[in-house]
């Protein structure tokens, strides 16, 4: 006897969405929406099922044993495994229970993947984006009727999915948070293989061995990867610096100046982090990772570092 209840179709929503957004870090544009179709469907399976198994049975001649094992008698049935309606049909039925539920176009989109209407290979990046915004968007709406958890229902890729149906966010901003999902998801596995006691020399290695390319003009800073937390990742820019100057008048007219120290900036250009691999090129993608742009320290005097790959200031000797 097969046995379809909510919880059965719930997991499978939770597992095919995570699988889908391991896709999307991954780019493997050809299984993003697959596993997104059938993520919505299996929800919006889940919801109805919710209210009532027997909405899951297609309105037509020989469903009878389908109802049969939707409704708890499939020991009664002849046929061995139930069948239920399709992902068009399951949204169309959800509009006709949930009070001003709608579906946007791109929903259209997925379901015609999910029935293979529309091959992935069709899609272009800024289309699968899209489509799969829409279906996030739409199952965020279904958690919430079903009281999942925020937490439950996204798993590692809370951030992500925050990143990816926020309409605040520029091109740039949903770019950087996509890369840093991807980052946090490599490290992570990294991370799994590895005895707990050996992760941080590992780390260590990782970092260490990162190629870093660095213009005679630059150097280098240290700061904590907002990903994984190693606190020896770089800040790579140029440095600028203006005496700190203290004005007098000298009681004839003029004025007398006297430098006081030193202002070192430095104008940061790229991060890299060698451990989750995240990489940054410009200060519009520092500012969406929310890292600094620019780096101050004020001395008595300081010299600037003379290797590129040392710290980018010291205090004179």
């Amino acid at each position: 006897m097969t046995t379809v209840n909510r919880e059965l179709l719930l997991d499978s929503a939770l597992d095919f969405a995570n699988r889908a957004l391991k896709a999307y870090t991954e780019n493997d544009t050809r299984v993003i929406l697959v596993n997104a179709a059938i993520s919505l469907e299996h929800l919006s399976k889940a919801y109805l099922c919710n209210m009532n198994p027997a909405l899951l049975v297609e309105l037509r001649n020989g469903s009878w044993d389908s109802l049969l094992h939707l409704t708890g008698h499939g020991d009664k049935a002849a046929k061995k495994f139930p069948r239920t309606i399709s992902a068009r049909e399951a949204v169309e039925r959800l509009k006709k229970v949930i009070p001003d539920f709608t579906t946007p176009e791109r929903i259209n989109d997925l379901i015609n993947v999910r029935d293979g209407v529309v091959h992935t290979g069709f899609l272009d990046e800024k289309a699968t984006r899209e489509i799969l915004v829409a279906a996030l968007r739409v199952s965020n709406e279904l958690f919430e009727a079903l009281s999942v958890p925020e937490h439950v229902r996204w798993g590692r890729h809370n951030e992500l999915v925050d990143s990816l149906i926020s309409q605040s966010l520029n091109e740039i901003q949903r770019d950087v948070k996509h890369r840093m999902a991807a980052a946090k998801l490599r490290i992570e596995e990294i991370l799994a293989r590895i005895p707990e006691y050996e992760r941080g020399s590992v780390m260590l290695a990782r970092q260490t061995q990162a190629i870093r390319v660095i213009m005679e003009s630059e150097r280098m800073a240290a700061v904590t990867c907002p990903v994984c937390g190693e606190e020896n990742a770089n800040y790579i820019g140029q440095v600028h610096y203006e005496p700190d100057e203290d004005v007098e008048f000298d009681g004839e007219g003029g004025y007398i100046t006297t430098v006081m120290g030193v202002t070192a900036y430095l104008k940061v250009s790229r991060f890299v982090c060698g451990c989750c691999e995240l990489r940054l090129e410009n200060r519009d993608e520092l500012e969406a990772a929310g890292l600094e742009s620019e780096l101050v320290s004020h001395a008595d005097d300081i010299r600037i570092a003379d290797d590129p790959e040392t710290e980018w200031w010291k205090p004179a000797d």
